[in-house]
């Protein structure tokens, strides 16, 4: 995978704070999840910020290693979080990793389930059912046998445009394509100077194609685990 945030890095954080993403609610029920676990592994790091929620409510004992194929992005994580977490510069489809992990999960960063009422899907960075078996195999691999998958549950990608808390104009336009796709262009706008600008294509899946490709890859649902914020899935 490309450094698909590269144009983005330098706003990502006052983009994902500015209430459209709430990282608390998120850290606060996988913390639930997690219990006593202690070795964690985040798919799609990012800058950090889910990581530094996890340590704040998770105490000395957690320990964390951080993946994405983002070198601007892991820039922004290793000024935030110091050596408080391991990170690596990895790509979940070539994924080799320190050690073997009690869970594994993704905010948004390869992986996150969406939600419209009733209506749970997954949505992926990954575009093809091959890459996502392969990666989710890759993940799974580094999980103990009692392990974890762990999956934020966000909103639909739908159309939006908020200000910021400096000045900017943060914008995202959604379009749907063939096949499950859909075409996300971010853009973060000063007046009508561009500053900075993003495109990224999710595949869409359907819930039960979720669950089919999940369960190829060795997890299984663990059901009313996540409190409508997160979807655990265990290890089979």
């Amino acid at each position: 995978m490309e450094d698909s945030y590269a144009g983005l890095s330098s706003h990502y954080d006052l983009v994902m704070t500015s209430g459209y993403y709430d990282y608390d609610a998120y850290a606060r029920a996988m913390s639930t999840v997690i219990g006593p676990r202690t070795e964690l592994v985040e798919i799609g790091v990012g800058t950090g910020l889910v990581c530094e929620k996890i340590l704040e409510l998770g105490g000395a004992g957690v320990r964390i290693t951080g993946i994405d194929h983002s070198a601007s992005m892991l820039a922004v994580a290793r000024r935030r979080l110091g050596t408080r977490v391991t990170l690596e510069h990895q790509d979940v489809l070539r994924l080799s990793l320190p050690r073997v992990y009690d869970v594994a999960y993704s905010v948004g960063g390869v992986w996150a389930c969406t939600r419209a009422g009733d209506d749970v899907r997954m949505a992926s960075l990954l575009p093809t059912d091959g890459e996502n078996l392969r990666a989710l195999e890759n993940v799974r691999g580094c999980l103990k046998p009692e392990g974890l998958l762990v999956l934020s549950v966000q909103r639909p990608h739908v159309d939006h445009r908020q200000r910021l808390r400096n000045g900017f104009v943060y914008s995202q336009e959604v379009r749907e394509e063939r096949n499950g796709m859909v075409v996300k262009d971010y853009r973060v706008t000063d007046g009508e100077v561009v500053v900075a600008r993003q495109q990224s294509r999710i595949r869409i899946f359907e819930r039960s194609e979720a669950e089919d490709l999940l369960a190829r890859a060795g997890f299984r649902p663990v059901p009313e685990s996540g409190d409508g914020v997160i979807d655990v899935f265990a290890v089979r």
